[in-house]
């Protein structure tokens, strides 16, 4: 049987929990920001994120499912029994993705007071950090990092909110992986503090 709705009366998280055991599309559209997606589920899992007929890469699908939790607008339709057309799949256990997706929004909230500035440029100063919430987005930041980005450029260039990438540059500063590149400004001023810059 169909199930539809909106998200205002049932926002995505309570929606996983109730389809939990179901397999098929969950198709949600009017959504301000973020264009008609599809999630394909089969019983524990969330098997693919698809936008415009095409499955979303991972930091894409967990973007866009961080932007879905959060959406109080926009309508939505179950079909029980549908699957993808493509063998391509994420597989991600549905309650794993939910509490992965919580932390994430309460590690931005814990930590927006101390997160660089969008403009701060990072970069390449160690290898692949071992915590793995943070590898897909060291993958593909890794080229711009090689020779120097911001938040804001690595937002644009992967298409994640700019807080987002700010968080993540954050953690991995914080274990070793990037480190803040000089600026001009910031030599000059050493220089005219001399040792007291130290």
């Amino acid at each position: 049987m169909a199930l539809f709705g909106s998200l205002d009366s049932m926002p995505l998280g309570e929606l996983l929990s109730l389809l939990a055991h179901k397999e098929g599309a969950l198709e949600i559209w009017n959504l301000k920001d973020i264009p008609p997606t599809t999630l394909y589920l089969k019983p524990g899992h969330i098997r693919s994120v698809d936008q415009k007929g095409k499955p979303l890469p991972p930091l894409a699908a967990k973007t866009t499912l961080q932007a879905l939790l959060l959406a109080r607008q926009g309508s939505f339709e179950f079909l029980p029994g549908a699957k993808p057309k493509y063998k391509e799949r994420l597989n991600w256990p549905t309650e794993r993705v939910l509490l992965s997706l919580t932390t994430l929004q309460d590690e931005l909230e814990r930590y927006r007071p101390f997160l660089p500035s969008p403009e701060a440029r990072f970069r390449l100063s160690g290898s692949s950090p071992e915590d793995p919430r943070y590898q897909d987005f060291f993958r593909l930041a890794l080229p711009h990092l090689k020779r120097g980005a911001s938040a804001r450029e690595l937002s644009q260039a992967l298409g994640i909110p700019l807080d987002q990438a700010r968080l993540y540059l954050y953690k991995l500063q914080h274990l070793g992986a990037v480190k803040r590149a000089e600026t001009k400004g910031g030599e000059s001023l050493r220089r005219l503090l001399g040792p007291w810059s130290r």
